[in-house]
């Protein structure tokens, strides 16, 4: 079953394509695109087919990657900082968490939430160290990872790490793919 004809011309559009190139890539005229997109004409099967076909085409092959939409400063803190600096530097950045890095490498995470947690265990935060409240690195994936499997993933993480050749390059939070959807 092919999508609603309506939806032709904002693919098109976000695709960045004009009538005539979508027409020369689907093998129809361009006057037929301009009809359908007007509401003036429901083409047959075959001709919607090849359009729809064509879009789907460049929307794979266009698809954003990780690598086009992470924050490239990535603020981290190391697992030797005090915890009073992590709270500072997520308070100043309006972040929720930190990657703990070493050496390039992602070896843990400080949030909020475990910075409160050790509060209220009565964790001395002057004296403490993100070592002593750091839980397991936020996901790392790959700078190729397309746009659709960003989105599966942060439906379940608040952050995604970046990587090229092991070395963390990136970072991906939920307000990122919602800035890209935008």
């Amino acid at each position: 079953m092919l999508p609603e004809l309506s939806t032709i011309k904002k693919i098109r559009k976000n695709l960045g394509l004009t009538q005539a190139e979508l027409a020369k890539l689907a093998d129809v005229s361009q006057s037929l695109i301009a009809k359908i997109e007007s509401g003036k004409i429901v083409p047959n099967y075959e001709k919607a087919k090849r359009i729809f076909d064509a879009l789907e085409s460049l929307s794979i092959s266009e698809e954003r990657k990780a690598a086009d939409i992470m924050s490239k400063h990535v603020v981290s803190v190391r697992e030797n900082d005090s915890v009073i600096k992590a709270a500072k530097l997520m308070e100043k950045h309006a972040f929720s968490q930190l990657p703990v890095i070493k050496n390039g490498r992602s070896i843990g995470t400080v949030t909020e939430h475990t910075i409160i947690e050790s509060l209220q265990k009565g964790l001395d935060p002057k004296k403490a160290k993100v070592r002593d409240i750091m839980r397991e690195s936020l996901p790392i994936i790959p700078a190729e990872t397309k746009f659709s499997a960003l989105a599966c993933l942060l439906e379940h993480e608040q952050a995604l790490l970046v990587a090229k050749k092991g070395r963390i390059v990136g970072i991906i939070t939920k307000s990122d793919l919602l800035k890209e959807i935008v």
